[in-house]
This record gives structure tokens, C-alpha cells and sequence, in this order.
């Protein structure tokens, strides 16, 4: 948890970050109205299938019907522009969704994506901070959250708004970066790299999965199942090579662009990831 004057100063930084890169992210990244990344999972055969493995699998987790007899209701806390949202309500006709992200300009194209793809009815996304969630989403049959709670100053904030949603029963689902072993007492070499991608991806909750399960726990929420998805990752490809290069040789000039900072951080979740320092889990937990 961050301190106290620390947090408002952590989700400025968040929402200038987004602000900022959003349209680039978009326009040079491969997955369409995801921003997320690609998960070669089992019986992935496709790089489309890859970006939506996440997706498949929480879709796999949903209700038939509400215990009220309703529609499925699904709640995406920090959810970019709408990409898991746009998926999930495309897959199932019944459902209804609703997303809440710190970006304005996120919430600008969310709006253009939901109206294009007709879904305006059962698609909605406002801008909002997800430790203080909107109080007419509780009931929520499903919440997720990917790659966005990083970006939270509070786990255990995080953990109790997210239960605040659910109904008795309902799931929450996590995908992102937690702290893996070997980041628990990194070498020197492994501190600075954790320190970059905390700063470059504005980080704010880097924690062992065993802490994200007990402030959870702390919630009235119990874990049902933690998968480790680091190893059908994208590692060291071409790509990745060439921006730890640029990296590398653009540091000297000391730029502060926000840009800049998402490939750097990025560049340094490579090798976290590549040397366990990090790991890419998913979490699913159950409101008692």
C-alpha cells in the first residue's frame, strides 16, 4: 500500500499514462481493441485466439442464468478502452457489461468502439477509480480485472471494492504481473529492473500472489484457482530485442516522455518476467 499522500499522486500518474499512450498502443499493437497480452495457451492455434485466451477462459466461468433468472451482469474494473468487455458481450448475447476506467480518453474511444459494434445497449463504459466503483454495479455476477490492478495503490482497497460488487457466489477474476520469487529478494540487478517496470508501467501493487490471496481473503474472498500463464507468454522475440536496444541507447539523453517510460517499463517486465522475478498469473476467487 502506498502512503496516504502517495495515492491521489498514483492515480494522476495512472491516468496520464493512459492519456498518453492510449492511441499509440492502439495504433501500433497487434490485438485490435485489446491492449492486452497475447496468451499462446492450450489449444491456442491462432495469434487472434492468443489475445482473447484470458477472455475464453472467464467467458468459460460465467453463469448460464442470474439465481434471479436475469441476464449475466460482468463488471471490468480498469478496462481500457473496452476490449475485454466488447469480446465477452459478443460471445454471449444475453450478457451485460459495464467498465470502469481513470482515462477520459479511454472512455472517448470505448464509447466509439461500443456504439460501431452495436452493443450499446449491453456495453457501458465510464470513467471512474476502481477503488471507489460506481454503488448501482454491485450485484455483479463476475468481476475482472486485467493487467489493471498493478496499477492500483491499495491491494487490500482493491480486494474489498471488488467483493463490494459481487453477489454471494459471484466470481472475481485477476490477470496480471505479481512479484514471483525471485523478486522477493531480487539481486542488485534484479532490484533495478523491478524498479524500472514499477516506474515506466506506473505501478503501484507488486505483490506475491500469497499477499493478493490474503488480502482477498480479508475480503470475503476464497481462492478457487491460480494458474501461472508466464510460460505461454511472447518472450525475447525480435521486437522486444530492438526495443531494449533503443532503450539502451536513448537513456543517456535522459528523456521523460510517457512513451518513453511504457517502453522502458515494459522492456524491464521482459526480463522480470524472463527471469522469474515476475510471473503472469490468473487468479479466480469466490465471494463467500
Amino acid at each position: 500500500m502506498l502512503p496516504n499522500e502517495d495515492v491521489t499522486d498514483q492515480v494522476g500518474r495512472v491516468r496520464r499514462y493512459y492519456d498518453s499512450n492510449t492511441a499509440r498502443f492502439r495504433r501500433l499493437g497487434q490485438g485490435g481493441a485489446s491492449i492486452h497480452r497475447a496468451v499462446h495457451g492450450p489449444g491456442v492455434t491462432s495469434r487472434e485466439q492468443a489475445f482473447h485466451h484470458v477472455e475464453e477462459r472467464i467467458l468459460a466461468l460465467l453463469p448460464e442464468r442470474r439465481p434471479d433468472g436475469g441476464p449475466p451482469r460482468v463488471v471490468d474494473l480498469g478496462c481500457g478502452v473496452g476490449g475485454s468487455l466488447l469480446h465477452l458481450a459478443g460471445r454471449r448475447p444475453d450478457l451485460v457489461a459495464d467498465g470502469i476506467t481513470i482515462s477520459p480518453a479511454q472512455v472517448a474511444v470505448a464509447a466509439d468502439l461500443v456504439a460501431a459494434a452495436g452493443l450499446g445497449d449491453r456495453v457501458r463504459v465510464r470513467e471512474g477509480d476502481f477503488l471507489a466503483p460506481p454503488a448501482d454495479l454491485a450485484g455483479a455476477d463476475l468481476v475482472l480485472s486485467v493487467e489493471a490492478f498493478v496499477h492500483g495503490p491499495d491491494p487490500a482497497a482493491y480486494f474489498r471494492a471488488a467483493a463490494g460488487l459481487l453477489r454471494p457466489g459471484g466470481l472475481l477474476v485477476v490477470c496480471d504481473d505479481l512479484l514471483g520469487p525471485a523478486g522477493v529478494r531480487p539481486t542488485p540487478a534484479g532490484a533495478r529492473r523491478l524498479d524500472e517496470f514499477r516506474t515506466g508501467w506506473r505501478v503501484g501493487s507488486l505483490v506475491t500472489a500469497a499477499a493478493a490471496v490474503r488480502d482477498a481473503a480479508a475480503a470475503g474472498l476464497s481462492l478457487v484457482t491460480d494458474d501461472d500463464l508466464t510460460p505461454y507468454l511472447e518472450l525475447r522475440r525480435p521486437r522486444d530485442r530492438w526495443i531494449r536496444a533503443m532503450v539502451a541507447a536513448t537513456r543517456p539523453l535522459r528523456p521523460r516522455g510517457e512513451y518513453w517510460w511504457s517502453l522502458a517499463g515494459g522492456s524491464a517486465l521482459q526480463r522480470c518476467l524472463a527471469d522469474g522475478l515476475v510471473e503472469y498469473r490468473l487468479l479466480v476467487l469466490r465471494r463467500s
